[in-house]
């Protein structure tokens, strides 16, 4: 189902490169002014590779992707980039804790064939895959590994892999409150045995929907090229496996903040009452408080919290029942999840916000913590806090063919850039 190799991994030397100075976050979680920090950590810092500046000056031939290339080639001359010698692939394991629960997630980055059985879940983006495609034709190869899930209730990865003593260590840095660890495992037996487990496996995309399509369009491109050429480096693609049924594979939620909302409070209860119980808290600044009440808000299978800008009360959304969505002729795979439920059922039909809207991005606000969204609001706000997803509403929706609404998944922690590339051997 699922074909994948070891691969001579090109990385930073960490013989004479500080790796926690190198690496950053994927490229689409990085604004401005994490740009310029990035920029600023160090000369060889991944943000030149992946998210380089752009130029008022820049043209054909001088720009963000040659810029990149030239870095590239630098680099592996003064020693800075290295390629392993032997095909491995490479453990990495992140340790983090969300709340007072501590979590280690394990995966693996290998190379991924391109015509495996992949499934997707996520809608992408021209301007996205545009951009990706120029980055990739100009350097030739994978900068960022696409993040992939299987499923297996065996954990067979984890069983051979628990004791990194028989990895070799590459690096071990702490980001933040995430603490990274990063091995080669060029073991023929170890590679062997996980390669054949996921030639197994069906597998689908967590995150890297666009780096993705990216590689299968780069991939066409050579073909259109050099002539179809199925052992060519560039038919796999560099990818992070991690399995669905580990512990440490968490997905946060992601709430919504809704602006200028034009119902009172009332009005907006009455509306939701056709399809909802409403269950209010008493609200105060209070940290346990707002823990207690979204501890409740998880226990309700499809329910929400609801708070206004201008009131104190806090207010649960539970005991759902159709209302608008009973002549919806969607999946019910689709109708079974929060996000879809408050798209249509509130956002379209209360607050007259459609997708065009949400595509936009103008009318809403999206926050993973609860406490910066609570501060975030201003007059006329009203945030709906959501549970979030599984990993197996994730198999569902892709098993079916279907896409996810925007900003339904956040796979937490976030894979760094920079801990190693794939770069293609063109024969031309």
């Amino acid at each position: 189902m699922t074909e994948i190799k070891a691969f001579n991994g090109t990385r930073y030397n960490n013989i004479i490169i500080d790796i926690a100075k190198v690496v950053a976050p994927p490229y689409d979680v990085i604004n401005e002014t994490q740009q310029d920090v990035f920029y600023k950590m160090h000369p060889y810092n991944v943000i030149r590779l992946i998210l380089g500046k752009q130029h008022e000056d820049d043209n054909e031939n001088n720009n963000r992707y040659t810029r990149a290339k030239r870095f590239i080639d630098e680099w592996k001359e003064k020693g800075i980039l290295i390629r392993d010698d032997e095909p491995s692939i490479y453990l990495y394991v992140q340790k983090y804790k969300i709340g007072n629960k501590n979590y280690e997630r394990r995966g693996f980055i290998a190379l991924m064939r391109l015509d495996s059985e992949i499934y997707k879940h996520e809608k992408t983006l021209t301007k996205p895959k545009e951009d990706r495609f120029e980055l990739m034709k100009t350097c030739n190869g994978n900068l960022s590994p696409i993040f992939v899930l299987y499923d297996d209730k065996k954990k067979c990865v984890e069983c051979i892999t628990i004791n990194p003593k028989i990895h070799i260590p590459i690096a071990h840095l702490k980001d933040g409150e995430v603490e990274h660890f990063f091995y080669k495992v060029p073991d023929k037996k170890i590679i062997s045995i996980i390669t054949d487990m996921i030639g197994k496996q069906r597998v689908y995309i967590a995150d890297g929907h666009h780096r993705y399509e990216t590689a299968l369009k780069y991939r066409d491109y050579m073909f259109s090229k050099y002539g179809k050429d199925d052992d060519a480096d560039y038919n796999y693609v560099m990818s992070y496996f991690t399995n669905m049924s580990d512990d440490g594979l968490v997905i946060l939620p992601t709430h919504r903040v809704v602006h200028n909302v034009k119902y009172r409070d009332e009005e907006v209860l009455d509306k939701l009452r056709a399809g909802f119980s409403i269950k209010q808290f008493l609200a105060a600044p209070d940290k346990n408080k707002i823990e207690q009440w979204l501890s409740e808000i998880g226990k309700n299978n499809k329910g929400f919290g609801v708070k206004f800008y201008d009131s104190d009360k806090l207010y649960i959304l539970y005991d759902y029942k159709p209302f608008n969505l009973k002549k919806d002729n969607s999946s019910d795979v689709l109708k079974s999840l929060d996000v879809y439920i408050l798209n249509k059922e509130i956002l379209e039909h209360i607050f007259d916000i459609g997708e065009v809207d949400l595509s936009r991005g103008e009318k809403l606000s999206y926050f993973h913590n609860i406490n910066e969204a609570l501060n975030s609001m201003i007059k006329g706000d009203v945030i709906f806090v959501l549970n979030p997803p599984s990993a197996m509403d994730v198999k569902a929706v892709a098993l079916a063919s279907l896409t996810m609404p925007q900003k339904t998944t956040f796979f937490y922690p976030k894979l760094l850039s920079g801990l190693v590339f794939n770069f293609f051997n063109i024969k031309q």
